[in-house]
């Protein structure tokens, strides 16, 4: 399975927030249930790699959540990478998304 593509643009000094939903068909009523999976991932800008925090948002376990507290988010280059990954319960180890990050640099502190 090939990782979506997906390019993010972050503030610098905010907390990153985004939701990743699963389903098992295109009119999205089939959820999938991805309690037993684990999802690592982490933004890489300049020589600074920021961890992202993963949890489940819906009581059907398909949405996850991906955030990264405000204080991580500080003394950013203007560009890097990131990649999400998930672990299923077969041990199968998947990219989901990858791409680009542009950091809007703070200006107020």
């Amino acid at each position: 399975m090939a990782a979506a593509i997906v390019d993010i643009n972050i503030n610098e000094g905010e907390t990153f927030i985004m939701s990743i939903e699963f389903w098992s068909d295109q009119d999205n009523t089939l959820p999938i249930d991805i309690s037993a999976d684990t999802f690592t991932g982490s933004f890489k800008i300049g020589t600074k790699v920021v961890p992202m925090v993963f949890s489940y948002l819906t009581p059907a376990v398909n949405v996850l959540e991906a955030k990264v507290d405000y204080s991580l988010m500080v003394d950013l280059s203007t560009q890097g990478k990131y990649d999400i990954e998930q672990l299923d319960a077969s041990n199968d180890k998947f990219r989901l998304m990858q791409g680009n990050v542009r950091v809007s640099q703070e200006v107020t502190v």
